[in-house]
């Protein structure tokens, strides 16, 4: 499961998401997909449930959502934006 570091402070912009990480003094600019990742992780979820999600909000292909939701989900938990925790 996966859920939003709570010391990120975020802030919607022009309908994206922009993330401040005051621990390493980053700012994060989330695409139209992580925007999305991050509005439904406002409670813990697993990977294969956003991906749901996703595929209904977005015009894209099952094999291509799951890619890109991978990647995000790699890259928010090595920048520190998202954590993986257990049920």
């Amino acid at each position: 499961m996966f859920q939003r570091n709570p010391v990120i402070c975020a802030a919607e912009l022009d309908g994206e998401i922009c993330l401040f990480h005051p621990e390493s003094a980053k700012y994060i600019n989330l695409n139209a997909t992580g925007s999305a990742i991050w509005t439904l992780l406002d409670a813990p979820q697993e990977r294969n449930w956003l991906v749901a999600q996703l595929l209904d909000r977005f015009a894209v292909g099952e094999a291509m959502c799951s890619e890109q939701t991978d990647d995000f989900l790699s890259e928010a938990l090595q920048q520190g934006v998202l954590l993986q925790v257990t049920a």
